[in-house]
């Protein structure tokens, strides 16, 4: 197989590579015209061409080629979704009549249709936006570079790429670009992003990221491949390849056949209905967070039986809202409390007189008599998950055994 072909087939690797939900095996495919198209290859004939399964779309195309065209003014409450998300970035583009609306464009190629599409430059080319779900074939020379977001650091679910270099060294993380012909960017465990040319590569393989879960529930696209001379298509997954030589094809039940490249006539790609994300929030023993936002434990002010919540309060929120705490401790099983403060009449010595102020106080038998309900987990990478909801007008203060100091959620009023 010659060098261009086994590009070819690296480049359609890409898919393998990145899984989440949609979102996370969603690429840029820049062709060489300035044409940007967001989706994920469903087919490729090496050498040949790939079918993209688009989100959305920046397409260049010559002015020469365009058959026909239509125009129609479309009201701002009629749009879809994703029209409406993106004006809320670019409402410049609406034009200034009674009521706002956007003008759209069906324009008609020889071999291709593209309706509702938003026309952003004129002239010897046309470049327009489509943001509705489509097909788009492109010839492979056609390719500048695909282009992945980097994986979610939260994500502990999918696969992961490692590379064999010649020198038998390995790289593990998930590429993030390529460029046929030329190189292929990874982006490591290490946080470091590292360029390779083709020839530095031996082997990529493809494999699951969390060791606890099943290698199946974490490949979101499955590989359906043709092979000469035979009719049946073969369904599994890629885990292996070896530049411009074989790949290896493994079966759901666990058989593994070694494929050679230039037997293969067409790659596909299926959505793996058991694919399941499994998301988690890396943490150091004491961190915490408060609905994804990180804070800080308090100190409360001693009084008596009484302890007084004064202004030092980590987060405020309103009648209704649910609490998220994630907690990092040494002792999964340390003994939480969540509770209510209420209000009182505490007397104060200065100098030689009493003075009186309401204060919003706890006392430690509040602490170990909650009545506040909440629900409590350990997630995969062994945080503590604490969830409740707001239903009283007071502060609400987490108290754990382990630590002196507290978390204080004050309610706006």
């Amino acid at each position: 197989m010659n060098v261009f072909k086994f590009i070819i087939f690296l480049l359609f690797f890409v898919v393998t590579s990145f899984s989440n939900v949609f979102a996370q095996i969603i690429e840029q495919i820049h062709l060489k015209n300035g044409t940007v198209i967001e989706g994920y290859i469903i087919e490729q004939k090496p050498g040949d061409y790939i079918l993209i399964q688009s989100k959305n779309s920046t397409v260049i195309v010559d002015s020469d080629s365009l058959k026909n065209s239509f125009i129609k003014n479309v009201v701002i409450d009629s749009l879809s979704d994703k029209w409406k998300e993106y004006l809320k970035n670019n409402d410049k583009l609406l034009t200034s009549k009674n009521v706002k609306q956007l003008e759209f464009s069906t324009l008609c190629f020889e071999n291709s249709r593209y309706e509702n599409v938003y026309i952003l430059e004129k002239g010897a080319f046309i470049k327009f936006l489509n943001l509705d779900d489509n097909q788009h074939t492109c010839k492979w020379d056609e390719i500048h570079s695909i282009v992945k977001c980097k994986k979610p650091i939260n994500l502990l679910s999918g696969m992961k790429d490692v590379l064999i270099l010649h020198d038998n060294s390995k790289i593990v993380g998930n590429i993030i670009e390529q460029i046929p012909e030329r190189s292929l960017k990874i982006f490591t465990d290490k946080g470091e992003v590292i360029t390779f040319n083709f020839s530095q590569i031996k082997q990529i393989k493809t494999e699951k990221l969390c060791e606890n879960m099943d290698l199946w529930s974490q490949i979101q696209l499955l590989d359906k491949i043709n092979i000469k001379g035979e009719n049946t298509e073969l369904l599994g997954f890629i885990s292996s390849r070896t530049l411009g030589k074989e790949l290896i094809f493994e079966y759901e039940d666990g058989g593994i056949r070694k494929i050679p490249l230039d037997e293969i006539i067409l790659y596909k790609k299926i959505l793996n209905d058991k694919y399941k994300e499994l998301y988690d929030k890396p943490m150091e023993i004491g961190d915490a967070f408060l609905n994804d936002k990180k804070v800080s434990f308090v100190n409360l002010t001693p009084h008596d039986e009484y302890l007084l919540l004064g202004k030092d309060v980590t987060s405020q929120m309103k009648i209704g809202d649910t609490v998220c705490f994630e907690i990092k401790l040494k002792d999964i099983t340390s003994p939480i409390f969540i509770t209510k403060s209420h209000l009182e009449n505490i007397k104060f010595k200065k100098r030689w007189k009493n003075k009186s102020k309401i204060c919003s106080v706890i006392t430690y038998e509040d602490m170990v008599k909650s009545e506040v309900p909440f629900t409590r987990e350990v997630t995969p990478l062994g945080n503590i998950k604490l969830i409740f909801v707001i239903k009283d007008d007071c502060d609400y203060v987490l108290y754990i055994k382990s630590i002196e100091k507290y978390i204080v959620v004050s309610v706006n009023h």
